[in-house]
């Protein structure tokens, strides 16, 4: 088949638009494998790290899922039994609220991703880690990266249901990361090295399996990004 986009800033939308269109029109049936990251990048003059955004944003539709180790394929029932969690990065309280959903889930996850992650996934949450160092040290935002860190953690935990949390908050998860990285830059000039610590904190405790520390160590990261943001997990919406 033959795959075109129109040219638009959000690239990984357009992506999105045009796989989601094939398999709304049948040119992608259920069950087919989709063409490695590395073809679709090719095939739509992107990088990678847009399609894997892309594709983030198809299973977070409940078009695409993925099988460890073999790639992305088009869901059995493209769309069934989808929900996300929408949030408005907008306001105050919705993003308090997102955050603090995240402390407790995410931070369980990382526990359970410290014990039962294969080496395999271990070295997914690497990858994703070293491609956000690379997006740091060439003065990117690092977006796409950093929730590619906390897709593969969820993933690594063994446990379908966090992966799909996060898949869920769709789009809103990546607005409130955006809103973040934003707010860390412009409130804490500076500060993004300790945020990357922090993520390596994560990644160290999961690597040497521990996961209490690894739980403790997300629950950490994730609290601090609502201080850097303003406010902390029980500051009212008024918080300066």
């Amino acid at each position: 088949m033959t795959f075109s986009i129109r040219r638009a800033p959000a690239l990984s939308a357009e992506v999105a638009r045009s796989l989601s269109d094939a398999i709304r029109s049948g040119a992608l049936a259920p069950g087919d494998r989709l063409p490695s990251e590395k073809e679709l990048a090719e095939r739509y003059a992107v990088s990678r790290m847009v399609v894997r955004e892309a594709l983030s944003r198809l299973k977070s539709d409940a078009l695409v899922e993925s099988r460890q180790g073999l790639g992305a394929f088009v869901a059995a029932e493209p769309g069934k039994g989808l929900f996300r969690l929408e949030a408005d990065a907008s306001t105050r309280a919705s993003l308090r609220h997102v955050f603090q959903l995240r402390v407790a889930v995410e931070g369980a996850a990382a526990g359970l991703a410290a014990v039962q992650a294969s080496d395999a996934h271990r070295a997914a949450v690497a990858r994703a880690l070293d491609d956000l160092r690379a997006d740091i040290a060439a003065g990117r935002d690092g977006i796409e990266a950093d929730n590619s860190f906390h897709e593969a953690i969820a993933r690594a935990s063994g446990n379908p249901y966090f992966e799909r949390f996060l898949s869920f908050l769709g789009a809103s998860l990546r607005e409130v990361i955006a809103h973040a990285r934003v707010n860390t830059r412009a409130r804490h000039p500076g500060r993004i090295m300790a945020v990357q610590a922090e993520h390596e904190a994560v990644l160290a405790a999961i690597t040497a399996a521990d996961a209490a520390g690894a739980e403790a160590a997300m629950r950490t990261h994730l609290s601090n990004a609502m201080e850097r943001l303003g406010f902390g997990p029980f500051a009212s919406e008024t918080t300066p």
